[in-house]
């Protein structure tokens, strides 16, 4: 990313970025850089050179690109990004019944999807591409 001074809000948003630990990023880690729209401006810019991926509405993951397609992909891998991005968010959930079935030996058939039952209501959609986190028990009902 170009950036011409360091007061610009492309500077700082950058800084924050690497300063964040985890691969998750919210809107909010931006709060106080600018309006409502200079932020959004940032985290479209941020999106197009592929530093982050969009995984939610004001939910955002690291990416690097990957050398065979030159595609952006989630550090820490799809899935666990995504149950991470509910922890950020302070959804309580834990893992779907097919998952806890298979830990405790039950079955042999491995989940494919990812599945989790949320202890709190939750009415967003988290996913990127083909892999949308699954909401098990309607709890997340209108």
């Amino acid at each position: 990313m170009k950036v011409k001074y360091i007061d610009s809000i492309e500077y700082k948003a950058l800084n924050r970025l690497k300063m964040i630990r985890g691969d998750i990023v919210l809107r909010e880690d931006f709060e106080g850089f600018g309006s409502y729209r200079q932020i959004s401006r940032v985290l479209k810019k941020l999106i197009l050179e592929k530093k982050i991926i969009k995984i939610g509405s004001g939910i955002y993951t690291k990416a690097y690109i990957s050398r065979y397609t030159g595609e952006p992909l989630i550090k820490s891998g799809t899935d666990f990004a995504l149950r991470q991005a509910l922890k950020r968010l302070g959804i309580g959930y834990e893992p779907g019944s097919a998952e806890k079935e298979y830990n405790e030996g039950k079955t042999t058939q491995v989940p494919v999807r990812n599945i989790v039952r949320l202890k709190s209501r939750c009415r967003r959609s988290i996913g990127y591409k083909n892999s949308q986190l699954v909401f098990e028990g309607n709890i997340n009902a209108r």
